[in-house]
């Protein structure tokens, strides 16, 4: 008797042996799915793969809240993964443990981010697993497998986005189950032997396969032709009913003047705003089916007719023709609108010539202004053209950095490749909202200048001014520069006059050569970390599209200009002589070549892009509102008011193109 016990305890525990020995081969198999698919030819999930997998994981999340599904990372694993490393990647058995937590990220996106971010995607990973089994936090049933499953798909719904491009039938939980070779004879099943299940619709998730809770039946071929019937008929369709037909596909207009004379009542009402005959004469009872409202796809299409999609006949296609037009008359397929416009993306050859250029015309247009400083002797006139650069730069800068820049690395406003850059159905409120900022700077700027115009509160300093070479005003600073180019003039006449020329430079304009020197050198190297920003800002915007480095190179070609103008001046008034100034000058603009090839160079990742866009919008904001804006606000001129209004055309010169820009980036196009 003992012996037979052993021997059924025995053969019990190679069932058990051989059942776990299955799964782990078929997760095996899962794995090896995901790993041929984000990383060929690699054994095991590496750091790129893993990249990747996040990557793709996020493309396919979309949700009501801005950027709700950008929240994971290669990091983000160890969170469920005890002693991970990301450069180590995911084995079998860490992959697993992340699946689960990636249903949950699709079913729940932004709770799951809220949870990643928090660092507590562990914790409401297992309470959403329990969820799934049907079991409440105590490990007691609260409902079956079967219903957390349901739950979960029908809540994957809300935020799962299919790649459209996929031509297949709908996964729906059944299919999931069946390849999972999982079973709902377990009401509270163990969590673990979800894995299977939770590994699959990750591995579909990543290729963007459609995933549904419930797979929906196709209906029979009449079914489109009673259709159709059914809103214009329903036995025949009269003269009445085709115009009506006719007007709904939008190949007749809605006031449609009849060109026919009828003295009998028609038995039908007209169309109703959607172009559908109301058949309220006819005693027909309204449709109540799910398939008036589906879209389906050219395979379901040709399977419901039963033909072959290695080609169609002139009669199979008559045979097609009533489907295709109750697809347009039900509207259940979205508007596709007209063929896409190509993104703006650039190859990486164009990137590199068309930033390189751009650079080259920003530091050629600074080489010219610096000419024209040294050759104008119309100071007034000059200063006007400056005022009006400096105010183009405050615009252009701050609206660049407000309507473009921060919606690009908020995730506001990011195109892919295969957009159709439709901004009628994007929500455009952010970009209002950031004109109210806009504008709102706008009015505070306008009272300070007319306060400062109306009270003269700057007489009073400029004197200091003045004498303070240090002071980083470029309208002051130019001024200067004019000023003692003038004197220089006078008292070198005078010289000649009396016949006494003396070789010595003025107290005033160079009283200590040792600070003159260090301020040369100062400034020198903060021209160059500046123009090194500038260069990584262009850099970045020609890697996301040329519209973008278009909006990014006119704004710094707009402050570029006074900025370098100012720069040249002071080392002017620090004694240097031209030529040394403009090699100084020339060889901070060099560092801007630098930083556009390091941008260019990283900026095929799509993270390196936005923390760049990110950094540079900081920047912008600082020389546009820190730098320039008090040079608008302290403008020492005989005419103020002519200043103001140049400042204001400036201003909202470069706001208006940037907003332009940003509203309109995508109709614009060669």
């Amino acid at each position: 008797m003992g012996g037979r016990n052993t021997v059924a305890l025995c053969a019990l525990l190679c069932l058990i042996l051989n059942g776990f020995s299955f799964a782990q081969g078929f997760k095996e198999e899962i794995y090896a799915k995901v790993v041929n698919f984000l990383s060929p030819g690699e054994d095991y999930l590496n750091e790129t793969g893993v990249r990747s997998f996040f990557e793709l994981l996020e493309k396919r999340v979309q949700c009501a809240e801005v950027s709700c599904g950008k929240c994971l990372s290669v990091e983000s694993p160890g969170q469920l993964v005890g002693n991970y490393s990301s450069s180590d990647g995911l084995d079998v058995a860490g992959f697993f443990r992340v699946a689960a937590g990636c249903c949950f990220y699709l079913s729940a996106t932004p709770q799951a981010c809220a949870a990643v971010q928090k660092g507590l995607w562990r914790n409401e990973t297992e309470h959403f697993v329990q969820i799934v089994t049907g079991e409440d936090d105590h490990g007691h049933g609260a409902g079956t497998v079967a219903e957390g499953l349901d739950k979960m798909f029908h809540a994957m719904e809300q935020y799962y986005r299919a790649d459209e491009g996929h031509d297949q039938h709908c996964l729906s939980l059944n299919d999931i189950l069946e390849e999972s070779n999982f079973t709902l004879s377990d009401p509270h099943p163990h969590h673990h032997d979800l894995d299977a299940v939770f590994g699959n619709i990750v591995y579909h998730a990543i290729r963007g396969d459609c995933m549904v809770a419930h797979a929906h039946a196709l209906p029979e071929e009449s079914f489109f032709l009673d259709f159709i019937f059914f809103r214009y008929g329903p036995e025949n369709i009269d003269l009445h009913g085709l115009e009506s037909l006719m007007t709904s596909l939008n190949l007749l207009s809605g006031d449609h003047d009849h060109d026919h004379d009828h003295d009998h009542d028609h038995d039908h009402d007209h169309v109703s705003a959607t172009g559908d005959l109301r058949l309220s004469q006819e005693g027909v009872q309204p449709r109540n089916s799910s398939w008036d409202t589906t879209c389906f796809s050219p395979g379901e299409l040709l399977e419901i007719y039963h033909l072959n999609g290695s080609g169609l006949t002139r009669a199979e296609f008559s045979r097609l023709s009533p489907a295709l037009i109750q697809q347009l008359l039900s509207g259940a397929c979205p508007e596709t609108g007209p063929a896409p416009e190509p993104s703006g993306k650039l190859t990486t050859a164009e990137r590199y010539l068309y930033a390189t250029l751009a650079n080259v015309i920003i530091c050629l247009a600074a080489a010219f202004g610096i000419v024209i400083l040294l050759c104008t002797s119309c100071s007034g006139v000059f200063q006007m053209c400056i005022q009006f650069c400096i105010s183009l730069a405050v615009g252009s800068l701050t609206g660049d950095s407000l309507l473009h820049l921060l919606p690009v690395f908020l995730g506001l406003h990011a195109h892919g490749e295969g957009d159709t850059h439709d901004h009628a159905g994007e929500n455009m409120d952010h970009i209002y909202k950031l004109l109210v900022v806009i504008v709102a700077l706008y009015f505070f700027f306008l009272i300070e200048a007319v306060f400062s115009i109306i009270t003269k509160k700057n007489q009073a300093t400029h004197s200091d001014e003045d004498s303070d070479p240090h002071h980083c005003d470029h309208g002051t600073v130019l001024e200067m520069f004019h000023r003692n180019k003038q004197s220089k003039k006078s008292t070198s006449q005078a010289d000649l006059v009396d016949g006494e020329v003396e070789m010595k430079l003025p107290t005033e304009a160079v009283p200590h050569s040792k600070d003159n020197r260090m301020l040369s050198l100062m400034i020198t190297l903060s021209d160059g970390i500046h123009n090194f920003a500038d260069g990584l800002a262009i850099g970045a915007a020609f890697s996301q599209s040329w519209r973008s480095g278009l909006a990014t190179s006119l704004a710094v070609l707009c402050h570029e200009l006074p900025h370098e103008l100012g720069d040249f001046a002071i080392l002017m008034h620090c004694g240097l002589s031209v030529k040394k100034a403009l090699l100084l000058n020339i060889g901070s603009a060099m560092a801007s070549f630098i930083g556009l090839y390091i941008a260019l160079s990283v900026s095929t990742d799509t993270i390196a892009t936005e923390w760049i866009a990110a950094v540079t919008a900081g920047l912008f904001l600082y020389v546009g509102l820190a730098d320039m804006l008090p040079t608008l606000v302290h403008v020492k001129s005989t005419r103020p008011w002519l200043i103001l209004l140049l400042q204001n055309i400036g201003l909202w010169t470069g706001w208006g193109i940037m907003l332009i820009l940003s509203l309109y980036e995508d109709n614009i196009g060669f």
